[in-house]
């Protein structure tokens, strides 16, 4: 997720177990929960559209962010819709320059349509009139064709992202991504000091139902808010893993708090081992703290991974980029009218000269790709790893009038040499797969390893890496 100028915190990218379109976004940071969405308002008047459908229109607050992970967010309002009560235009109505409709006949046409409904559907009183206006939204925002970009969260979900990049959670601590088509959810990562891991949940399960009630058919967002809930409660999962039957395992949520980066020395060399797994809130000085521990401890060169990293603030990424780049543009924005803005390097790095490498995936996107493409334009390391995700739009959140959130390219951006991400990615300077039963290794694993161990490990991105800083460490 992304944001327009201003450059505050505003809106995941994705909290553990974040929602996550398939085939459109990364595996966001863990789950959180937030409150519960507002109880649907029933039996509205016919005389017109609730003010929540009027809200897609007139949005009241716009953020920023990075889709798939977050970034910085400006105030601003929306364009103007109908007024609540409005009646329809007259047919007659002035078309747009081209002949075709203007967006307030369009616009009539919805409001006509939620009046047919509230006037004419046979049980009345059984209609959800905030589930009418939510699928309403759903169905504008699917239209507009920016799949896994332009998107909207109820008020719950959206409390839930912005939870997630505090850094402390609610909820099981699992990392989820879409499940190839076969219905339900995959489990990407497993947390450690989390309730899954107490659970003995391991990277690879796959969710097929929550509660007894089978995932097949929803959508992520809608799975994932099954799973999520307050600190206390209790969700059961029912879970495919290979080569066993299937189980279920109840966990008990709680709230935790995940370390933004971490790292160890590789076993045997004196070479360090940072991994950044969200850019919250701090994720710049997380990683400056990992490189001057790591420093203190005789590295005389560094492994970046950020693989599995679905993004998160971007001034969190313009910080994380002048760690390793001494100078020169992080990237570039490019607003609707083709107006380039070039971000610019925070000068002073404290580690812009050490040999390093950097490790990436399909699942690093965003504000993660961001300071890969950096990085990687600079000529500063080489890249190891799998294409990236292709997250390439700044994403302008727009809060409607019951919490909800409509989040809506506003602008794309562009690496520091201008190659664009959206829809693409980032190709690595050594493409190395990893198999599907091979989980990337982290800074908590290697720790207690080997030399042999590591050798052994089947991680064959970070073996890359280590063979390219080979005499450096």
């Amino acid at each position: 997720m992304t944001e327009p100028s201003a450059r505050q915190p505003a809106a995941p990218p994705p909290p553990p177990e974040a929602p996550t379109p398939v085939a459109a976004q990364p595996p966001g940071p863990p789950e959180g929960s937030g409150p519960p969405p507002p109880p649907p308002s029933r039996h509205a008047s016919a005389a017109g559209v609730p003010r929540i459908l009027v809200a897609v229109l007139a949005p009241v607050l716009a953020i920023v962010m990075f889709a798939s992970g977050l970034a910085v967010g400006q105030a601003g309002s929306g364009g103007a819709g109908s007024a609540e009560g409005q009646s329809a235009p007259a047919a007659s109505a002035a078309a747009g320059p081209s002949g075709s409709p203007t967006p307030d006949q369009e616009l009539a046409l919805i409001e006509q349509a939620w009046q047919d409904i509230q006037n004419n559907y046979v049980d009345a009183k059984s209609l959800d009139n905030q589930q009418l206006a939510y699928s309403a939204i759903q169905g504008i925002v699917s239209a507009v064709g920016d799949s896994g970009h332009t998107s909207f969260m109820t008020a719950a979900e959206a409390a839930a992202m912005d939870q997630s990049l505090s850094g402390t959670f609610v909820g099981i601590g699992v990392q989820v991504a879409p499940d190839d088509g076969k219905g339900g959810i995959v489990v990407g990562r497993v947390f450690p000091n989390t309730p899954a891991l107490e659970a003995g949940l391991q990277r690879g399960d796959r969710v097929i139902a929550v509660d007894g009630k089978p995932t097949t058919g929803q959508t992520q967002d809608q799975i994932v808010a099954s799973i999520r809930g307050p600190a206390g409660t209790q969700v059961t999962l029912t879970i495919v893993r290979a080569g066993t039957p299937n189980f279920n395992v109840t966990i008990t949520r709680r709230k935790y708090d995940l370390p933004l980066s971490s790292w160890t020395m590789i076993p045997g060399r004196t070479i360090a081992f940072i991994r950044l797994d969200s850019f919250a809130t701090g994720a710049g000085k997380a990683v400056v703290g990992a490189i001057e521990a790591a420093q203190k401890a005789g590295a005389t060169a560094i492994v970046f991974d950020l693989r599995d990293n679905g993004g998160g603030y971007v001034n969190e990424a313009v910080a994380v980029a002048s760690a390793f780049v001494a100078s020169g543009t992080v990237y570039q924005s490019v607003d609707r009218s083709g107006a380039v803005q070039n971000i610019p390097i925070t000068p002073g790095g404290i580690a812009t000269s050490i040999p390093l490498v950097v490790l990436a995936n399909g699942n690093t996107a965003s504000a993660a790709e961001i300071v890969t493409g950096c990085i990687q334009d600079a000529g500063r390391a080489k890249v190891v790893g799998e294409k990236t995700f292709g997250t390439g739009t700044v994403l302008g959140q727009f809060k409607l009038a019951d919490g909800s959130v409509l989040r809506i390219g506003t602008e794309r951006w562009l690496t520091r040499n201008g190659r664009p991400i959206w829809h693409e990615g980032l190709e690595p300077d050594y493409p190395v797969p990893l198999g599907a039963k091979v989980a990337p290794l982290t800074p908590d694993v290697v720790q207690g390893m080997t030399a042999a161990q590591l050798a052994a490990s089947g991680d064959a991105q970070l073996l890359q890496a280590l063979s390219l800083l080979q005499g450096q460490g």
